[in-house]
């Protein structure tokens, strides 16, 4: 590590993100073997976010799904009204969620990106959607994830994570 200076957060996070495994491979060769019984490998949404419409706690509006894997709750948002970005790290993930979407004859913006690397406007979603990305997050990336979400998110918005709804005020 010598020869490195830091002189802020952003220095200190890039050198501690040079200590850690880099996640897309290992993500592209979990989702290449589509037939794996894999709970989120079905094509259908996460019951959680089904309640949540069948409740009425949801209406449409602009969603923005992290950690996506291949689109299950993404397109059931699109199907509802919603109008969605999505974002996964995983090509093979993207890849498979866009299959999907065309066989369903829907637009959903599938991204193949880091969720670090999202160029996200102020208070620009309804609802920021995360069934399983947060905990595989590098701690020390955490807080900025959080930060993020809270920025982006529109006043009146929700953040729903596994089995969290919170609204924003």
């Amino acid at each position: 590590m010598s020869g490195e200076t830091i002189k802020n957060i952003d220095d200190l996070l890039v050198m501690m993100d040079s200590l850690m495994r880099e996640p897309a491979p290992f993500w592209n060769k979990f989702y290449s073997d589509r037939t794996k019984k894999v709970p989120f490998f079905v094509n259908y949404p996460d019951e959680n976010l089904v309640s949540y419409f069948e409740s009425g706690i949801l209406h449409a509006g602009k969603m923005l799904e992290l950690g996506c894997g291949p689109g299950r709750n993404a397109i059931y948002a699109s199907l509802k009204g919603y109008e969605v970005d999505a974002v996964d790290i995983s090509k093979e993930a993207i890849d498979w969620a866009k299959e999907r979407a065309r066989e369903k004859n829907i637009s959903v913006n599938f991204e193949c990106k880091s969720v670090f690397d999202l160029n996200i406007k102020d208070q620009q979603y309804d609802l920021v959607y995360d069934s399983g990305c947060l905990h595989h997050l590098w701690p020390h990336r955490r807080i900025g994830y959080i930060q993020m979400i809270h920025n982006a998110l529109k006043t009146g918005g929700y953040f729903k994570i596994n089995m969290l709804c919170s609204r924003v005020y």
